[in-house]
């Protein structure tokens, strides 16, 4: 028997543990010798396989052909695996291999990373790192079958992970390896990676911090990790893309003066950040004042703008600070009053006129802009305004009253179909209360007599059933017999 041969027959058979046993004994002249063979043994595997179709069922020939190719190769796939692993000389012919639509199927057995790690340990360093580097950007989502062998591929042979957004979210998706030798190259890009957000979505402060945030917080330098939630926050996304960025941010808990540092940028968020962003902004602003003037108005405009109630009123609430405290300011925060009127909430605009209200004799230059915005505000709040400020007093308007035709009178209802132990004609709820029906009387009158009717429909159903179930033995032989062939094609030479 020759090596080629033997490699061959290892990998017909399936046994991929025995071929990874028999390539880390070969040696780089011998596994060039063999690597050109390989696609010729996949197109040897295809032919035979649908020529055997072909002549099982000329006339269902393409449906059967690929399904039995697809059965074959789903089989194979570890096998071939590792004997690409284990010959192929160049890198990147060794990772089109790994990934081609004959190895990487998606219904295959997981991929045995240990299996295939042994075997590339037995190629030269270089090898393996450039394999490593090829195969993890050929990663392309968190559950992608090779993403696990790309990752140890890494770890083993000590290379740099490559920039590789899905290689990030892949990682944060499998369990953690203790002292990854990944984790300081990979744990600083979840800010910038997409994906890795969606990936974290599920991790808890409490009971307490869950695995990743109690990680971040560990191993990223406090000022780094800040600066990477504020980042993030600034490049929007979903709120569940957001949603751990926004718990570390917590976690961290930030000090005023860090608050401060970061002011510019918290106030940028608060007009369109998802909602759970603003409020965290919005609470670093407040740990951040005393502001100056134009970016508290700047705060205040953005919030009273929100569709949430909450920080609607946060806005408001700062805005009747500041007038209190610089009552010469008041008119700077006419427009953001103004905006709050035309709010979703009625407890904001309530509040929003309360507070005009309150500060009215600070207002009265802005009174025109003040009425211009009441139309926006129920009457009997636009009002108030108007009764202050001196403007017509809005009055709700009433639908114009309608007049209806009288309803038709309601058919009366049809009697019920009569019980029948034969139900037709009806809907099958109908036909099923006859037929009960029918069935409880003829039990309650004379037994006799509705055995009688039923006996011959008795006798039907038994044959039918018979009829079936004789169907269900003859496929059962077919199937078996279909089953011989397959475990021949398996184990005997395809030349055979």
């Amino acid at each position: 028997m020759t090596l080629w041969t033997e490699i061959r027959d290892l990998v017909v058979r399936k046994e991929a543990g025995r071929l990874a046993d028999r390539l880390v004994t070969l040696t780089e002249r011998e596994r060039a010798e063999l690597a050109g063979q390989l696609p010729g043994l996949v197109k040897e595997l295809r032919r035979v396989r649908t020529e055997q179709v072909r002549a099982e069922y000329p006339d269902d020939f393409g449906e059967m052909a690929s399904w039995e190719v697809e059965k074959l190769f789903t089989g194979m796939a570890r096998a071939l695996l590792v004997a690409g692993v284990g010959l192929i000389t160049g890198p990147a012919a060794a990772v089109t291999w790994m990934t081609g639509r004959d190895v990487n199927r998606r219904w295959a057995p997981a991929v045995r990373v240990d299996q295939v790690c042994r075997v590339a340990a037995a190629r030269p360093p270089e090898w393996r790192r450039d394999v490593a580097v090829r195969l993890a950007r050929r990663v392309r989502r968190p559950a992608d079958r090779i993403a696990p062998l790309a990752l140890e591929l890494l770890r083993q042979s000590g290379a740099v992970p490559p920039d590789h957004d899905p290689l990030v979210a892949a990682w944060l998706s499998l369990p953690t390896v203790p002292d990854d030798p990944l984790a300081p190259v990979l744990l600083p890009r979840i800010f910038d990676a997409d994906g890795a957000g969606r990936v974290l979505r599920e991790e808890t402060l409490r009971p307490r911090p869950s695995r990743w945030l109690a990680a971040v917080a560990r191993k990223i330098p406090r000022e780094q990790a800040l600066d990477g939630c504020v980042s993030r926050f600034l490049r929007g996304g979903e709120q569940q893309d957001l949603r751990f960025f926004v718990r570390l941010h917590t976690l961290l808990d930030p000090t005023p003066a860090e608050s401060a540092a970061r002011l510019r940028d918290y106030l940028r968020l608060l007009p369109s950040a998802p909602g759970t962003v603003a409020e965290s902004a919005a609470a670093q602003v407040r740990a951040a004042m005393p502001l100056d003037h134009a970016d508290l108005v700047e705060a205040v405009d953005a919030l009273t703008f929100r569709a949430e109630a909450k920080l609607a009123v946060t806005g408001l609430r700062w805005l009747d600070q500041a007038i209190r405290a610089t009552p010469e300011t008041a008119p700077d925060f006419v427009a953001a009053l103004t905006t709050a009127y035309a709010h979703t909430s009625f407890d904001v605009r309530n509040r929003a006129v309360e507070l005009t209200l309150k500060h009215a004799g600070l207002l009265t230059g802005h009174a025109e802009a003040i009425l211009d915005a009441v139309r926006d505000l129920p009457a009997d709040l636009g009002a108030k305004l108007a009764g202050r400020f001196g403007g017509e007093t809005p009055v709700e308007e009433l639908l114009e009253a309608k007049e209806f035709p009288p309803l038709p009178e309601p058919a009366r209802p049809l009697p019920f179909p009569e019980p029948s132990i034969f139900p037709g004609g009806h809907e099958p709820w109908i036909d099923e209360e006859r037929w009960l029906a029918a069935f409880v009387t003829g039990v309650a009158d004379d037994r006799a007599e509705l055995r009688r009717k039923l006996a011959p429909r008795v006798e039907q159903a038994h044959i039918e059933q018979a009829h079936v179930e004789q169907a269900h033995v003859e496929h059962a032989h077919v199937e078996q017999a279909r089953g011989h062939w397959r475990l021949k094609d398996v184990f005997l030479d395809p030349g055979e």
